[in-house]
């Protein structure tokens, strides 16, 4: 299945070691430069426990699709500027942004790249990553905004280099993205997207998460497949839930579970 294989091989080259670019005398240093500050810990220890702990099935399913909604952290950590990376020209359309590049290595010795450019206005933060192969083109890898009061935000990952790196043809993956966005509002819920770009022309997804996080805990979260909704699942603060399964788009099954 490609969305295993492509996911599989994700995460291969996430655990690749970094690798030491040089060093820079500029300012600032890689451990000051602006960071993401959304924090999917802090979001989903606002789950109840009694969620977390149901031993029910589909109580279990429930938690298992808000993990993954924010199951991101790789994305994240690749973000993040490694101390000797080295503070290169600017090569971006942003005003005054700043650009630094440090290395990664495949097992068989090419060389890999990233450029990693920060930007800000008045109300917004930006990020954008280039992975480059050998002395090749610059491929787009990684692009986000998020707002100064962290209450809005997105991450956009192009697969596009997947193919550079898998020898695939790269016509299967140049408008294959993974998005995630979220929404702070005033009662203090979180709102939060995360879906897989579908490779069939006729869907917009492949895989689509909704997931509502209230101020007490409670919440909801939507599953779809195709833009097909599969399953919705609702629970109260404490950890009760409600959950309904559909089939060809008409509601197939429905129960209820307890909090554990």
């Amino acid at each position: 299945m490609k969305y295993r294989t492509l996911i599989k091989g994700t995460v291969v080259l996430i655990a690749l070691a970094i690798i030491v670019a040089g060093c820079s005398k500029d300012e600032p240093t890689p451990e000051e430069l602006q960071s993401l500050s959304f924090n999917t810990e802090q979001v989903l220890a606002k789950v109840p426990d009694g969620l977390k702990n149901s031993d029910d099935p589909q109580a279990e399913m429930c938690y298992g699709f808000i993990e993954s909604a924010m199951d991101w952290s790789g994305f994240i950590d690749a973000m993040e500027v490694p101390d000797d990376a080295v503070k290169v020209s600017k090569k971006s359309s942003l005003a005054g942004a700043d650009t630094w590049r440090w290395t990664w290595y495949e097992h068989g010795g090419q060389v890999i790249t990233l450029y990693w450019t920060y930007d800000e206005d008045n109300t917004k933060r930006y990020w954008t990553m280039e992975i480059q192969y050998g002395s090749g083109p610059r491929y787009d890898f990684i692009e986000a905004w998020e707002t100064k009061d962290g209450t809005q935000g997105e991450v956009i990952y192009n697969f596009e280099w997947a193919a550079i790196y898998s020898g695939e043809p790269i016509e299967e993956y140049e408008y294959y993205y993974w998005r995630y966005s979220w929404t702070l509002d005033n009662s203090g819920a979180y709102h939060f997207q995360f879906g897989i770009d579908s490779y069939n022309a006729e869907y917009e997804y492949g895989f689509y998460y909704e997931v509502v996080i209230n101020a007490d805990g409670s919440g909801t979260v939507d599953y779809y497949v195709y833009d097909e909704l599969v399953y919705a699942m609702t629970w109260d603060a404490f950890g009760n839930g409600t959950w309904e399964y559909y089939l060809g788009g008409e509601l197939y099954m429905s129960g209820t579970w307890e909090a554990g």
